[in-house]
């Protein structure tokens, strides 16, 4: 099941983030002949990360320190009831990136199938920690349903998405451009009338 859907790699020849000496991911070995990434019991394609979750896997896509934006995918599911992934997902992948001076992310979900979250403090204590840098989170290609819990657990206060995003097709583009597309949705609904 999972281990078909592999990370995007369309952006290797700019970006690969185990080259990257500023990523938490940074020298992690993936075994290309073994299946040793899971989610649940079910086998994961080897080049996604760790974050010590049982339920959800990441890949850092690009990371642009200058500018202060990275792109991640993610793959699985979203369960703060039981693993308490976005914790781990903060912890072990986005803070590291914050203390690099990245505040900017955009989350491409279109791999994350279900969503359980939990209204605890971890969510508002990283919109805090990133509005220092005056940075968010941008959810790319969500699921509706995940959207739907979200707005449902009062969460999606906390995200940035919009209807007009998840058309793009953000495989075609750079991932300067797919930034861009962001950014500029993102200070538009921010313009005072809109």
């Amino acid at each position: 099941m999972f281990q078909h859907l592999e990370p995007f790699d369309g952006w290797l020849f700019i970006y690969s983030h185990d080259q990257d000496e500023r990523s938490p991911f940074h020298e992690v070995e993936h075994n290309l002949f073994a299946y040793d990434r899971r989610i649940y019991t079910f086998d994961a394609h080897p080049l996604w990360d760790n974050i010590e979750s049982e339920s959800l896997l990441v890949k850092i896509l690009y990371a642009q320190y200058d500018e202060g934006y990275a792109i991640l995918e993610l793959l699985g599911e979203w369960n703060d009831l039981h693993e308490n992934d976005f914790r781990l997902l903060w912890d072990n992948c986005l803070h590291p990136l914050v203390t690099e001076g990245i505040y900017r992310f955009i989350l491409i979900c279109e791999n994350v199938f279900n969503i359980y979250p939990d209204a605890d403090d971890y969510y508002q204590n990283a919109q805090e920690e990133l509005a220092e840098g005056e940075g968010w989170l941008c959810l790319l290609r969500a699921r509706p349903q995940v959207l739907e819990e979200l707005e449902a657990y009062g969460i999606g206060q906390y995200f940035f998405y919009s209807p007009l995003l998840e058309s793009l097709r953000w495989r075609k583009l750079k991932p300067w451009q797919v930034y861009a597309q962001v950014r500029d949705q993102l200070e538009g609904r921010l313009l005072p009338g809109s």
